[in-house]
């Protein structure tokens, strides 16, 4: 195939943003549209998704230009069988057909399944092409779709090491939304500080978009003792849809302060009422606590592949930032002395809360829209083609004392 005719100097961009399925990874592409659309009427936009994700019903909500493609159970590199590999052809023949009609000038995929094809696709009819990873241990898609991709922009450095071409990798952060940012610096300004206890301290419980019945279970069960623990608390708990009848119902028979909400697309509404957060360790969650500058205390979903959110939790809980508690191993007792720690010491609360900043990357949807219009326009210094797992030039960044 000849090569693609690269566009320099373009004063336009189309870009085709290529993922989702879950919120952690839908978000993520709303932010780099934010950014890249920000800078003018002349850029646009093509999302591409998979059936049955969250993408398939936001989408629309937000007017961008979007096609979806087959959604294929356990993700395109795992297909077994003729119906799948079917699936398989045909879905990306879908996304190459769609590629061809945009004509972007750059493809990012934001990890999981939805992100496989169009990818696939755009290294096909050789169009530039960026992968993000959010998680310190990259997804199987990702490590899959490592030879295909020109770069890949990591939220972790410590991610770079589990790549089979490490110099492709760049410690980008996780892009978050404008509005988030612009909450997040009002809530890291106040967080960062020294200031008194609030007469009604706010715990904010989250699963992720889709909520987690498990940690919907121990927030409420840790109520009698969070009560006596920290007066005056109330709790915010994002339960996901399909748990949250159910947790308005323990709320009121509980008498538990606070409110259940079942998905809420502005968490910076919550965030910035939140003073310390109890979260699986996701990692978009993560990147908006650390953007708030809030104190946590993680419990990473145990069936979470290759135990990345583990590994996330444990980035969190070296820097100071947090604690880990494993599900299986969660005291209502102890959970309850964290929270209180986290919350009644003012010195503490300031040192997490500075911890949790640092992790922060508030550049980083402006970083990536910078880094795939170079790629783009052929401007981009390009880490040569090799498997060697040589280490990283990116510095580690140093930990600093674990919370105790």
């Amino acid at each position: 195939m000849a090569g693609r005719a690269v566009r320099r100097g373009n004063t336009s961009m189309k870009l085709v943003i290529a993922g989702g399925g879950t919120g952690g990874h839908f978000f993520p592409g709303i932010a780099l549209a934010e950014e890249l659309l920000a800078r003018g009427p002349d850029h646009s936009v093509l999302f591409m998704g998979a059936r049955g994700g969250i993408e398939e019903r936001m989408l629309p909500l937000h007017g961008y230009r979007y096609e979806l493609l087959p959604s294929i159970k356990g993700g395109f590199f795992s297909l077994t069988g003729p119906k799948k590999l079917w699936l398989g052809c045909k879905g990306y023949l879908h996304a190459r057909r769609a590629l061809l009609n945009f004509n972007p000038d750059a493809v990012v995929g934001l990890g999981g399944y939805a992100s496989a094809l169009p990818v696939l696709a755009a290294w096909g009819v050789e169009i530039p092409r960026m992968i993000l990873e959010q998680n310190v241990i990259p997804s199987r898609t990702n490590r899959s779709l490592t030879p295909f991709s020109d770069e890949i922009g990591a939220q972790f450095p410590e991610a770079t090491k589990h790549f089979s071409r490490p110099l492709r990798v760049k410690h980008t952060g996780n892009p978050l939304r404008k509005k988030v940012l612009d909450a997040a610096n009002v809530s890291a300004q106040r967080n960062t500080q020294i200031r008194e206890t609030p007469a009604e301290p706010t715990l904010l419980v989250v699963g992720g978009s889709q909520g987690a019945k498990a940690l919907n279970d121990i927030a409420i069960k840790a109520w009698p003792r969070l009560k006596q623990a920290v007066p005056g608390i109330r709790i915010i708990l994002v339960s996901g849809r399909e748990d949250e009848e159910r947790c308005k119902e323990a709320f009121a028979v509980n008498n538990i302060r606070g409110s259940v909400v079942g998905f809420v697309e502005a968490m910076e509404d919550l965030y910035i009422q939140a003073d310390a957060v109890l979260a699986r360790a996701g990692a978009t969650t993560l990147a908006e606590i650390s953007a708030f500058a809030l104190p946590s205390i993680l419990i990473p979903y145990p069936y979470a592949a290759d135990n990345h959110q583990v590994e996330n939790a444990k980035i969190y809980s070296e820097r100071g930032a947090g604690w880990m508690l494993l599900q299986k191993d969660v005291e209502i007792d102890r959970l309850a002395q964290r929270v209180a720690d986290a919350v009644l010491q003012p010195e503490r609360r300031k040192k997490m809360s500075i911890a949790a900043h640092a992790l922060a990357v508030p550049t980083a949807a402006r970083d990536i829209v910078d880094r795939l219009i170079e790629l783009a326009n052929g401007t981009a210094t390009l880490a040569p083609d090799t498997t060697s797992l040589q280490q990283s030039t990116h510095a580690r960044m140093q930990p600093v004392a674990r919370v105790a």
